[in-house]
């Protein structure tokens, strides 16, 4: 259960805080802290009729409304689901309370990212709303400051959220995330494009093959994921829980698998088993026997393959899964697919090819997806080996100080051999690089075009070598995380 007291309010000195540097340079909200008496699970009160409590489980029917009215949707089905998952505790929501009515909600879920092989603790918020009749910059903006401010003090670094209201987070120092979306080709047009000599003499080579799984695959779909997204950025963490409850809730319409036969040759005393009931040797050798292997997966969505993931040396395995999916949404009446894999999958270009399209998150009525830097420093001393590493490749020498000028702030980047680290000073004339609060947060979470951002003067650098040397260590990572435990039953 979260206590009060852990929650920094607009009356409590900031330099009390250690990782303050987000609130500091990013744009602040309002204060609106008018009392500090806690009454019960309130962590905030507003004014005499506003306040914002913590969630228990007897809230959760007045929760559900909420997101009935709010969605204009029956989501009990989906809410019920979601209940099960591994991580949740009904103290994640954080309640806005108008009198006795619930008015706006968001829930602080603790997850797990994974960022070129360094895990990373984040924050996710979902479902942040507040009836419109109720919307105001007060209200949403001490709802958003009170879950930024439990999130840090339970050891999130970054926080993610994906929102129809970009532009108004963006005012509260958020920022977008570059690179998401999903491309959309007609499935025949597709098949097609895939029907090619090369394709064919391709396939009639190949010992894959594709299937619907089965239940005792789930180990194999865990391995796959754990093994390729260490080295994403920004896919989330799965435990064996979260896949039993993901292929448990049935969000998704299928999963399929891409299986790879594997030849090898018998043991002796296989040989002497077949042998023993009458089996054949062939004659050029002992007999063989074949087993699967599961290379690749991909889930299925209405139309959309929500998450598709291979092993390396199995890139066919892709374009047969895509095949299936198209081939399954025909016999569906389903005349599109989209592919919603990361943007730097080669399978983008290929269904690009075919005549389909991009289209941005920011285009679609899921929303956009946005980040927050919650903690600065915390999140350049974890990423020491992975600057360590960018440092070594790039012949960058160590020891390593950048002087930054972020608005009215001074900070320094220091890298070693041994550490890495930021730390506050006094903002001086000589700083090396001037940005903003955007800017600076995209840096460092490798968010930041540094062409876009030199020539749109958001990067002022003194010399260009300290751009070089920042492009190599903090080169633009295309974020991901997939769509799957998202989908609403």
């Amino acid at each position: 259960m979260r206590t009060p007291a852990k929650v920094l309010s607009s009356d409590i000195d900031p330099s009390d805080d250690p990782n303050r540097l987000s609130r500091k340079m990013g744009p602040s909200t309002p204060a609106l802290v008018t009392d500090r008496v806690f009454e019960g699970d309130c962590l905030r009160r507003l004014d005499t009729d506003n306040k914002i409590v913590v969630g228990n489980a007897g809230d959760h029917p007045l929760v559900l409304q909420l997101f009935a009215e709010a969605y204009q949707t029956q989501l009990a089905e989906d809410f019920q689901s979601r209940l099960d998952e591994p991580s949740y505790e009904p103290s994640d929501r954080l309640l806005l309370k108008h009198g006795k009515s619930l008015i706006g909600h968001v829930q602080v879920s603790k997850l797990f990212g994974w960022f070129q092989g360094q895990r990373c603790p984040i924050a996710r918020l979902q479902d942040f709303l507040t009836l419109p009749e109720y919307r105001s910059a007060a209200l949403d903006g001490a709802l958003l400051e009170t879950a930024e401010g439990i999130a840090l003090d339970e050891g999130s670094i970054l926080a993610l959220v994906r929102t129809e209201r970009p532009e108004w987070l963006s005012l509260h120092g958020w920022s977008r995330c570059r690179g998401l979306g999903h491309t959309r080709a007609n499935t025949r047009a597709i098949l097609t494009h895939f029907d090619t000599p090369s394709h064919n003499i391709r396939r009639s080579k190949t010992t894959l093959e594709v299937r619907a799984w089965r239940h005792f695959e789930l180990d194999a779909l865990q391995r796959i994921y754990g093994q390729l997204s260490t080295n994403m950025w920004g896919a989330l963490h799965r435990s064996l829980e979260n896949w039993q409850w993901l292929a448990g809730r049935r969000a998704h319409d299928q999963i399929l698998i891409a299986l790879a036969n594997k030849t090898r040759k018998s043991s002796r005393l296989s040989d002497m088993k077949l042998a023993h009931v009458g089996a054949e040797t062939p004659e050029d050798g002992p007999p063989q026997c074949k087993s699967t292997n599961v290379v690749g997966y991909a889930v299925i969505r209405d139309s959309c393959i929500v998450e598709m993931l291979t092993l390396p040396g199995y890139s066919r395995a892709r374009t047969l899964l895509v095949e299936r999916a198209c081939r399954d949404a025909i016999d569906h009446d389903h005349h599109f697919v989209s592919l919603h894999t990361p943007a730097s999958d080669p399978m983008h270009e290929l269904l690009v090819a075919a005549g389909g399209s991009w289209i941005g998150d920011g285009a679609t009525t899921t929303g956009t997806w946005m980040m927050k830097l919650l903690a600065p420093n915390r999140w350049i001393k974890r990423f020491y080996t992975v600057l360590h590493e960018r440092a070594r490749e790039a012949d960058i020498p160590r020891p390593l100080e950048i002087d930054f000028t972020i608005g009215n702030i001074g900070q320094q980047l220091t890298l070693t051999r041994r550490s890495s680290r930021l730390e506050e000073k006094a903002r001086t004339s000589q700083a090396q690089l001037c940005c903003d609060w955007h800017t600076f947060q995209d840096l460092l979470t490798s968010n930041l075009t540094f062409p876009e951002a030199v020539a749109e003067g958001r990067l002022i650098a003194s010399h260009d070598s300290v751009l070089q040397t920042l492009a190599a260590l903090f080169p633009p990572k295309l974020f991901w995380q997939s769509p799957f435990s998202l989908l609403r039953l």
